[in-house]
């Protein structure tokens, strides 16, 4: 959104800058032609072939903008809590941790993983593959690599108590309010890592 803002801004501004140009220029033509009409005339329209020149060159730069703006990758990325009740007698309801990964943008994409870090690309990623093998969540585990279409998403689902097990281990070595990223292994991408309101905080208190 913040993109679509400023190449808008671009765009009026080149417009106006443009319309300035062509009407200081006109005006000093027409000044420079003096009483003669004919070569005054001759003049004017001289000008109006180069300004829409310009303007065609201007308008076809914003529709390649236009055209090349829809092909960008875009994904929403987003973790809440979350509770299952599983369908295994005696389990009961599951609480979990849900990662939904949304493609809001125009082209396809493929998502071939997703892992959680804290701190950013200079910090080692988490797999969290692993912590729903044997349980019930496993049967919702996503398989990779998950295509998406336009409008389409899939969910994650992490057993609370695992993930929050695993990460004990950060509490001596990391800050407690050292953001959450999501990295997302896209294909046309590669490794784009999404920062969420969470922190390590949010998990082990």
């Amino acid at each position: 959104m913040r993109f679509k803002k400023v190449f808008t801004i671009i765009c009026v501004s080149i417009l106006l800058i443009g319309l300035s140009v062509t009407a200081f220029i006109a005006s000093s033509i027409v000044k420079s032609a003096g009483d003669d009409l004919t070569l005054r005339w001759t003049m004017i329209g001289a000008m109006g072939s180069w300004a829409g020149s310009v303007f065609g060159a201007i308008a076809l730069i914003i529709s390649l903008f236009a055209l090349w703006l829809p092909q960008k990758v875009k994904l929403k990325v987003e973790i809440a809590t979350g509770m299952m009740m599983s369908q295994v007698p005696g389990t009961g309801k599951i609480d979990a941790y849900i990662i939904t990964v949304k493609n809001v943008g125009m082209r396809p994409v493929t998502v071939n993983n997703v892992y959680l870090n804290f701190g950013g690309r200079k910090m080692g990623d988490i797999f969290v593959g692993v912590l729903n093998q044997g349980s019930p969540l496993q049967m919702y585990t996503p398989q990779f690599p998950k295509r998406l279409d336009q409008g389409e998403s899939f969910e994650y689902y992490l057993l609370r108590d695992k993930l929050v097990i695993a990460l004990k281990h950060y509490e001596d070595k990391t800050p407690k309010d050292t953001p959450l990223f999501i990295r997302v292994d896209e294909v046309t991408t590669g490794n784009q890592y999404y920062k969420t309101r969470w922190t390590l905080k949010t998990f082990i208190g």
